[in-house]
């Protein structure tokens, strides 16, 4: 053979033998887990949802009669009291079916007057046989006719006097006006419903909030229950408060079931106000019985404090973290808001004599429809006004010093990470141990993995047993969403549990870490 050919051979052979070599000779592809202990510590289970803020009683005042609204005395923050005349509709036509069913009585009552004349004379002349037994009953069926039309005048008569006083509408408790419906001019039809005309709250010393939880949620909440929430208005101040109802009434929307669960709070002043719940209100406020009151002619109101910024920020800062914003941002725009929202100074309204001491007349044609609406108004600075937005916590559940697993490691599955032909999703990667529920059929979670990460917790976690993964099954108690309490036996405090992987090398691919973190929030359970 020539030269060439001989060189070529052995470079060859020295490529084939290198590559055999360092095919035989070069450290395996090896997964290193990521460990957490399984510790002590305490569990609190939670629901998180949104309600609205209202008065406990709130009551709507409506009309019974149909007409065109004559007069108003009442406006918005106006403080009533019960039977107090707060509207007025037309009773031109009241008036005239009044008059008409006056005058229908005075007519039955004559007609019934003379039947019973002639009843009575026509039976002298039965007595003494002058008169034929026909017309003897002729007269006394005429007399029960009259009778019951006298009866039929004086209903009607109770019924137009019924319609003419509900002319004059009046506040059926004692509160505070929310909300007024209507105009002076304004007709309301009462033919098929009562129109609304005011919303009144009974007493905004204590408050109602309802929020809706879901059919999956609402077996675990009980009445007497701990709440916390806060409003937008105020969010670095937390409401404490106690479940007191709820309502068995199911709501179904778009196919999804909730239930509506009321929370009693007290209404608190605003920091800084110079009035307390049990003493007499300085400012329109709520009085000792927790009733409102007027502010007195003249007073001024002391000034809102504002809330703190970096109360807030402390308070915040774990929520906004999560969404990427800093605290100069959240500072900033907190002040822009705070800017924004903050009313201009203007003088308190004084008191007004009461509208149902003043000529009727005069306030129906005052101009601009009875601008001078009667009644001491309610001024007062609450921490929670009617229809806020209040973001409820409930905690349905607390353990304090039980062992408890990461979540994330009862949703993690290391057979994706396992490079073996006979390796199943299943506890075939080592034998399963039985702890408290027991064993599932086939060792399967019924979950699906994409990444070593099942899609629903799992009731098994992993250790490692000779450097490979072993499942062992467990039963998980309630969870935070971060932390499952672990009942029973066979896991003990300080096992490692296998949480994830540090990394992942793949053909062509770079390590990348896998996995939560030990105390990474899973989908294991409520919040």
């Amino acid at each position: 053979m020539k030269r060439n050919t001989w060189i070529g051979i052995g470079i060859g052979l020295v490529l084939v033998g290198g590559g055999t070599v360092y095919s035989c000779t070069r450290p395996k592809d090896e997964v290193k887990w990521r460990l957490a202990k399984i510790e002590r510590g305490n569990i609190t289970q939670r629901i998180n949802a949104t309600g609205a803020v209202n008065p406990v009683v709130q009551v709507a005042v409506g009309t019974q009669v149909s007409g065109v609204i004559s007069a108003l005395y009442v406006d918005y923050n106006s403080i009533v009291k019960k039977g107090q005349l707060i509207a007025q509709i037309d009773s031109t036509v009241w008036d005239t079916q009044l008059q008409d069913a006056e005058a229908t009585l005075l007519r039955s009552q004559a007609a019934f007057d003379f039947a019973n004349a002639d009843c009575n004379r026509a039976k002298r002349l039965a007595a003494d046989k002058l008169l034929a037994d026909q017309d003897l009953e002729t007269k006394e069926t005429a007399l029960k006719n009259a009778k019951g039309n006298l009866v039929s005048a004086k209903a009607s008569l109770d019924r137009a006097k019924a319609n003419r006083a509900y002319c004059d509408i009046t506040a059926p408790v004692d509160g505070v006006v929310i909300s007024r419906l209507a105009d002076v001019g304004q007709t309301v039809a009462a033919s098929f419903s009562t129109p609304n005309l005011f919303q009144i709250a009974q007493d905004l010393s204590q408050m109602k909030v309802q929020v809706s939880i879901g059919e999956s949620d609402i077996d675990d909440v009980q009445v007497g229950q701990r709440a916390m929430f806060t409003v937008d208005s105020l969010p670095d101040k937390q409401f404490e408060a106690r479940v007191s109802l709820v309502r068995q009434e199911p709501i179904t929307t778009s196919n999804v079931v909730t239930y509506v669960v009321e929370i009693i709070v007290p209404n608190e002043p605003l920091e800084g106000s110079d009035k307390s719940m049990g003493a007499p209100a300085a400012k329109g406020g709520h009085g000792a019985h927790g009733k409102p009151e007027a502010v007195p002619a003249g007073k001024a109101a002391a000034p809102e404090a504002a809330p703190d910024p970096e109360k807030a920020w402390e308070r915040m800062k774990d929520r906004m973290a999560a969404q990427g914003v800093t605290k100069e941002a959240f500072l900033k725009r907190f002040k822009e808001r705070q800017a924004q929202e903050r009313p201009a100074p203007r003088p308190v309204q004084a008191m007004v004599p009461s509208a149902a001491k003043m000529d009727r007349a005069a306030l129906a044609h005052t101009p601009g429809g009875a601008s001078l609406l009667g009644g001491p108004k309610f001024t007062g600075s609450l921490a929670l006004r009617p229809g806020m937005t209040a973001n409820v916590t409930i905690v349905t559940n607390q353990r304090r010093d039980v062992i408890r697993v990461p979540n994330a490691a009862l949703r993690f599955n290391p057979s994706a990470f396992i490079k073996d032909d006979k390796k199943t999703d299943g506890p075939r990667l080592g034998q399963p141990m039985m702890m408290g529920g027991g064993q599932r059929p086939g060792g399967q979670s019924g979950a699906g993995s994409k990444g070593g990460t099942v899609v629903k917790r799992q009731d098994r976690v992993w250790v490692l047993e000779n450097g490979k993964p072993k499942a062992i099954e467990l039963k998980g108690g309630i969870t935070d969403g971060q932390f499952t309490e672990l009942v029973g036996d066979g896991l003990q405090e300080g096992m490692q549990v296998i949480v994830g992987v540090e990394n992942n090398k793949q053909a062509g691919g770079s390590p990348t870490p896998l996995g939560g973190a030990p105390g990474a929030p899973g989908g294991g359970g409520r919040r």
